[in-house]
């Protein structure tokens, strides 16, 4: 998921930011007034409302202009409210805020638990097969077939794929959006090209030294 499609989710109700932003301002490094804030800044956009100053907010807050003023600041500086211009129908430019910082850093923090929760080792299993397949089911929510177990197989056996680079893998592909092995496998090719493209350069490097070194000897 990315920042536009969260955007979409909260502007349509399916997903409830104050909610979402309650569970984990702590985490996010704000305090419950800026919280608050980011909260009633969410609901005017949601009423397609773009321009904000300090008056507006007092009304829902029980806060002097001056401190909303001060924590709108504060937002800015912590890089979780930001301001633009942009040119209305008539052409002329005003100012709108936006909060997208914030529905990124909350999309980046539930990525890092994701993460987590993926490289993780669980002693459960009796091979990284069984661990991988239990993982890939688990976040893919459906059942491997064999051909695709067998591929697995193939990526740690055969391709000698770490179980880092198939985890990580497997945080790209729930990034993405992208439940699928085929998905999965290109990610992987991918990497061990670029893994082997690096070699070739510094085998290169060496040979070119070794070469230098001889000529000028």
């Amino acid at each position: 998921m990315d920042v536009i499609i969260l955007k979409k989710m909260i502007s349509e109700g399916i997903v409830d930011f104050d909610k979402l932003l309650k569970k984990t301002y702590k985490e996010l490094g704000i305090s419950e007034l800026e919280a608050f804030l980011l909260m009633e800044l969410n609901a005017l956009k949601v009423k397609n409302i773009h321009f904000v100053t300090p008056k507006i907010l007092t009304k829902k807050l029980t806060i002097s202009e001056l401190e909303a003023l001060s924590l709108m600041d504060t937002l800015m500086k912590k890089k979780y409210l930001n301001f633009v211009l942009i040119k209305g129908q008539n052409g002329k430019q005003s100012e709108s805020f936006d909060i997208d910082l914030t529905y990124r850093k909350i999309l980046e923090h539930y990525q890092t638990i994701v993460m987590d929760d993926i490289m993780k080792t669980d002693s459960k299993h009796e091979t990284l097969e069984d661990e991988i397949v239990d993982l890939l089911e688990k976040n893919f929510q459906k059942q491997l077939k064999p051909l695709e177990v067998e591929l697995i197989s193939k990526w740690i056996h055969e391709y000698k794929y770490t179980k880092e680079d198939i985890k990580e893998a497997i945080f790209t592909a729930i990034k993405a959006n992208r439940s699928s092995i085929s998905y999965l496998d290109s990610v992987l090719l991918k990497k061990r090209q670029v893994n082997q493209d690096v070699k070739v350069r510094k085998t290169n490097k060496k040979k070119s030294s070794a070469l230098k070194e001889f000529l000028e000897s």
